[in-house]
């Protein structure tokens, strides 16, 4: 049995990082959950048909951890 990519990652030059992620069947991120004075994390979870990955975002504030859509800013 070989394993299937669930992503791929790319870091650009210009530091910045892509990833494709193949057969997505869902987004979930939690809420934004205090760790220490001016110091928040929250999870975001890609599910996908071959995995899940899953990002541990950190920020200063809740508010940096809310999603937008791109087409919104």
């Amino acid at each position: 049995m070989s394993a299937k990519t669930v992503a791929a990652i790319s870091f650009r030059d210009n530091h910045s990082l892509s990833m494709d992620v193949e057969a997505v069947s869902r987004i979930e991120l939690t809420h934004p959950m205090r760790l220490e004075e001016g110091l928040w994390t929250c999870e975001m979870l890609i599910r996908s048909a071959n995995g899940t990955v899953a990002l541990q975002l950190l920020a200063d504030a809740p508010e940096a951890l809310r999603v937008s859509l791109a087409d919104e800013e």
